[in-house]
């Protein structure tokens, strides 16, 4: 998706085709060790927590995974949708001290991240991996920093999917 495309609206969500199969894609989106992605400088700049790992803790619809970030905050995602090599949905539940650069927080400021997901597509030559996501904007500060904090969001997906992809080649290297 383009960042243009339907910049009012509050989601984003970005594409990446990746040249594995759906069960691999799978493994590495649900229980992911970000600690190894190369973090952007901007990101730390912006005062954007780096990510370390995220580990489903119970599989399925009602279920949970956890994220932890480097500066000792979580979200604890909640499984809203689970489908097998298809569809992974959750709801965002940042613990009280996730601030975004250095002193918003995502628990109760003026964005909010309310649900985010994985879509596995299968083509011809591999998978089309979706990641979306879903934010709420409060108050004026919401509406005027709505551009720039939906650009954040684009390209901390980016960063995610290229993070996975580069994991699952380093994968697929090691194995043979």
């Amino acid at each position: 998706m383009s960042f243009s495309k339907g910049y009012r609206s509050k989601s984003v969500s970005n594409t990446i085709k990746l040249n594995s199969d759906s069960h691999k894609v799978w493994n590495e989106i649900t229980n992911v060790m970000v600690a190894k992605f190369k973090f952007p400088f901007l990101f730390k700049l912006l005062g954007i927590p780096k990510p370390l790992s995220a580990e489903v803790i119970r599989e399925g619809v009602g279920g949970y995974r956890v994220a932890t970030f480097s500066n000792d905050a979580q979200f604890k995602q909640e499984i809203l949708s689970w489908k097998i090599n298809k569809e992974y949905r959750f709801k965002f539940n940042p613990t009280k001290n996730f601030k975004v650069a250095h002193f918003m927080n995502l628990s109760q400021g003026p964005f909010e991240i309310n649900t985010g997901g994985y879509e596995l597509i299968e083509k011809e030559n591999g998978i089309q991996l979706v990641l979306s996501s879903e934010y709420k904007l409060n108050g004026l500060m919401g509406r005027i920093m709505h551009i720039p904090f939906r650009l954040v969001i684009f390209f901390f997906q980016r960063y995610l999917l290229k993070g996975i992809a580069n994991n699952l080649i380093k994968t697929k290297h090691n194995t043979m």
